[in-house]
């Protein structure tokens, strides 16, 4: 199963809309691999992804056979990468698995998790071979919580935040949640010198956009 040029996603109406943000990201990061971004597609598409519970085309792959959710559901931040003939499957057991399973393919593809944060690109090459060796159920986090604290920000992130963002608002804090749920964490401590995380979005943005993302404040 090749990842080229012709690479298409298919996005259910149905998935969580952080899951489609995540999906965007991934499609940009094959663009930077094989020069041509992927499309959005029918349910024949090559990557399918999905989150238990929320995805009929998932629950219908099971049902023929094509995947075992079993080490799947109930499971918590867990997701299944399925190597299929023609196509990848990507199913998380909830919203946190299913973005795991997607940043799961960019890494496959040596795309860095520093990718955006520090724009390290990856190698191009026109097409990356993903095999059925790279089936693989993910484990569950033995750690509940993991993440990060943005400490003592002034000057330099909350200059940066300003000069780059107009603030330490949902602008900035998309840049700092893609990179901790790349790295699969999951909690973020923020700024808190000069910053309010949620008055500074501007309004809720900032908390809303934690929440759309998974990321437990």
């Amino acid at each position: 199963m090749k990842i080229n040029s012709s690479t298409s996603f298919y996005f259910e109406d149905t998935a969580f809309s952080g899951v489609h943000k995540i999906a965007e990201k991934v499609m940009h990061d094959i663009e930077l691999v094989t020069g041509t971004a992927p499309v959005k597609g029918s349910e024949d598409s090559t990557v399918i992804f999905g989150t238990v519970g929320k995805s009929a085309l998932i629950e219908k792959l099971e049902k023929e056979g094509k995947i075992d959710l079993s080490c799947v559901k109930g499971k918590r931040e867990v997701y299944g990468f399925y190597v299929l003939e023609n196509q990848i499957v990507i199913a998380g057991s909830d919203k946190r698995g299913t973005i795991y399973g997607l940043f799961h393919l960019s890494e496959l593809l040596g795309v860095s998790p520093l990718v955006d944060w520090c724009n390290i690109k990856p190698v191009q090459k026109a097409e990356v071979e993903i095999t059925s060796d790279n089936t693989m159920i993910s484990n569950e986090p033995s750690v509940r919580f993991r993440g990060f604290f943005i400490n003592d920000e002034w000057p330099a992130f909350g200059n940066w935040s300003g000069k780059n963002f107009g603030g330490v608002n949902a602008k900035c804090y998309e840049h700092v949640f893609e990179l901790l749920l790349r790295l699969k964490g999951n909690y973020l401590w923020p700024a808190m010198w000069a910053s309010r995380f949620s008055d500074d979005g501007p309004g809720l943005l900032n908390a809303e956009l934690a929440d759309e993302l998974g990321v437990v404040m």
